[in-house]
């Protein structure tokens, strides 16, 4: 196996952490709604995960690009729909973080947060099985 075939893993390894991680952040702003006493912790630490998060999944994306591009060129045409699930996430990724500025005085962003983190959690779902058909 060639280097660059070897490199071409490193995306997928580090998706597959971005997602396991958004779920743990999922989990956290489920438990940061409940009238338990650890609520308000969950609440701090899902706010606190959240840029690491979205940093982490913009360097994916771009790590994405980035692997179809330069190092396995030969899947381009299968990768399409990979990609524009993946943009699919960024953009309710995007606009879960910019919401996440509104929280604390408006109940719609309360309301819509939410739904684009899940909407995110379960195109990621989808982008493990379309992700499984272009590994080298």
């Amino acid at each position: 196996m060639c280097y660059g075939r070897r490199v071409a893993y490193v995306h997928p390894v580090v998706g597959l952490v971005a997602i396991a991680l958004a779920a743990y952040a999922a989990s956290l702003g489920v438990r940061s709604r409940s009238a338990r006493a650890g609520a308000d912790r969950a609440r701090r630490r899902h706010a606190a995960l959240g840029p690491w998060l979205y940093t982490l999944f913009l360097l994916t994306w771009l790590g994405g690009v980035a692997t179809v591009e330069w190092l396995t060129p030969d899947v381009e045409d299968a990768a399409e729909t990979h990609f524009a699930v993946g943009s699919g996430i960024m953009v309710c990724l995007t606009a879960a973080a910019l919401l996440s500025r509104r929280i604390r005085r408006d109940r719609r962003a309360r309301t819509i947060h939410p739904l684009l983190g899940a909407t995110a959690l379960l195109l990621c779902g989808l982008q493990i099985f379309l992700g499984l058909q272009l590994l080298p």
